[in-house]
């Protein structure tokens, strides 16, 4: 009797895993949508990878928050020139 391929099962259940996670990415840009974000595919993205990596929610927020404010600003001063 054949041994079963070991790297058969890796191959599936990495698979299922990549598949998991791109209709988890795919709720989550339906929710940013949704929810009126203004977060373009790939900064939700980026927002995603530095969860993963352990960056905290909260701080996440205020930093997306300041860096529209000041582009914001920027906008602002570039038009009333």
């Amino acid at each position: 009797m054949p041994e079963p391929n070991s790297n058969e099962g890796n191959n599936t259940n990495q698979y299922m895993r990549l598949q998991q996670s791109q209709l988890i990415r795919a709720n989550i840009q339906n929710i940013s949508q949704f929810l009126n974000t203004g977060l373009s595919p790939e900064t939700l993205e980026i927002c995603i990878k530095l969860l993963e990596a352990g960056v905290h929610p909260q701080a996440l927020s205020e930093v997306v928050i300041q860096i529209r404010n000041q582009v914001a600003a920027i906008n602002n001063g570039a038009t009333e020139e």
